[in-house]
């Protein structure tokens, strides 16, 4: 038998037997070597204590706290501390029989369809124009008109990823001027958007000032710092 345990009206008192005691000792002695056995001593009882606390929870009360196993090793330390700080050696007492309490966090709630999603997501965001965040845009047309690219050879640039198109409205697609250099793609692009798919997304973070780069992504394109612009998609997309 590993211990005894007694009821009273401050809680249920373990009292270890001493051949479990001496059982844990030469356990722990194999596997510390460096520790005298004396010293151990009284480490196998407290460890005898806990044992016999542990077995006579209920199997539930069992699952739950191995649920929260990396957790046990933690609470131990602070109970033993606790109880060594009472200046108290004459007993361990633990209350086993007293039930773990189980959190639950909200939940997600109603499930609402998709349509009621989005007219949900209306309500809070902010209209924002393409042009607020990207930057002069234009279409194939004026495009034609300003740089004398025909609409064929930016359809291929588009496909090739060499220059990015953004959907403004459902279907019609507009080029941020930026990344036009003498009418033609910066260098380096196809490269970019071959790491980031998402248009918006490529656009949005080749703009934005990254001080790890030293300046805009699309700036240091220009600059012919391609390199280090793909090593930067590289980290952060990858």
């Amino acid at each position: 038998m590993v211990a005894t345990v007694r009821k009273s009206g401050t809680g249920v008192h373990v009292n270890v037997s001493s051949a479990a005691v001496a059982d844990i000792l030469e356990v722990l002695a194999r596997h510390n070597p460096g520790i005298s056995r004396s010293a151990l001593k009284g480490k196998s009882k407290m460890v005898a204590a806990v044992t016999a606390a542990a077995v006579r929870l209920s199997e539930e009360n069992q699952r739950q706290i191995l649920v929260h196993e990396k957790d046990l090793a933690q609470a131990m330390e602070t109970v033993v501390a606790d109880l060594a700080g009472r200046g108290d050696s004459r007993l361990i007492k633990l209350d086993v029989e007293r039930p773990i309490e189980v959190s639950h966090g909200a939940g997600l709630g109603n499930v609402v369809d998709l349509e009621e999603g989005r007219r949900r997501v209306t309500e809070y965001a902010t209209a924002v124009r393409l042009e607020d965040w990207a930057g002069p845009i234009a279409g194939p047309s004026d495009i034609e008109k300003a740089f004398g690219t025909r609409r064929s050879t930016l359809h291929d640039w588009q496909k090739r990823g060499a220059v990015i198109g953004l959907l403004k409205g459902e279907r019609k697609h507009v080029f941020p001027l930026a990344q036009f250099v003498d009418g033609r793609p910066v260098k380096g692009m196809s490269e970019v958007t071959s790491i980031i798919r998402n248009s918006r997304a490529a656009w949005q973070w080749l703009i934005q000032p990254k001080p790890s780069i030293g300046g805009a992504p699309l700036d240091l394109l220009k600059a012919g710092q391609v390199n280090e612009v793909l090593a930067a998609a590289e980290r952060d997309f990858s």
